[in-house]
């Protein structure tokens, strides 16, 4: 609480002095202000039963509001929708050794012996990563592909295999005899 008086009373003796607007001499002239040694102005740390001074900066500044506008969120990216294949899901159609349709990991599509040459089915092993692997197993041989993307043909004997689009675990092919 002493600090806080020591802090009043300078206060007030400044306020006198800097009211006064100067000192007369005696023959009533009014010479220069007297001026005072400048000190640093301190902000007193409030004791434990002392309430802190009020503020006379001025008006009192608004606590923050939220804004209305929500933040963005993160939102997955998006898978580019698989392009319709002609056939579809129908395995079937592939029996001729012609057909596009969609796949996914595991299918297995039955074509021509004779466009194969060993084996008459072509066997999806994995759909990811923006490609697509392929395999024909027989008695005596196979052949397989490992990642093989969009736009990319291969030739498997005599049958050619191309990739038309892969998106998420679902790839379109598009099966004719080369």
């Amino acid at each position: 609480m002493n600090t806080k008086l020591a802090l009043v009373a300078t206060v007030a003796a400044t306020l006198t002095l800097a009211g006064c607007g100067g000192s007369s001499d005696d023959n009533g002239t009014a010479g220069p202000a007297p001026t005072t040694p400048a000190s640093p102005t301190a902000t007193p740390t409030p004791g434990p039963g002392d309430t802190p001074p009020p503020d006379t900066a001025g008006t009192p500044t608004p606590p923050a509001t939220p804004s209305s506008t929500p933040k963005p969120s993160i939102l997955p990216k998006p898978t580019k929708p698989v392009p319709t294949a002609a056939d579809g899901t129908n395995y079937k159609a592939c029996a001729d050794s012609r057909c596009e349709v969609a796949v996914r990991t595991g299918t297995r599509l039955q074509v021509k012996r004779s466009t194969l040459g060993f084996t008459s089915i072509l066997k999806i092993d994995r759909v990811s990563n923006g490609t697509v692997a392929y395999s024909a197993d027989g008695g005596c041989c196979s052949i397989s592909t490992s990642a093989q993307g969009p736009g990319q043909s291969y030739t498997l004997n005599s049958l050619k295999v191309t990739t038309v689009a892969v998106s998420g675990k679902t790839a379109v092919l598009r099966l004719k005899p080369a």
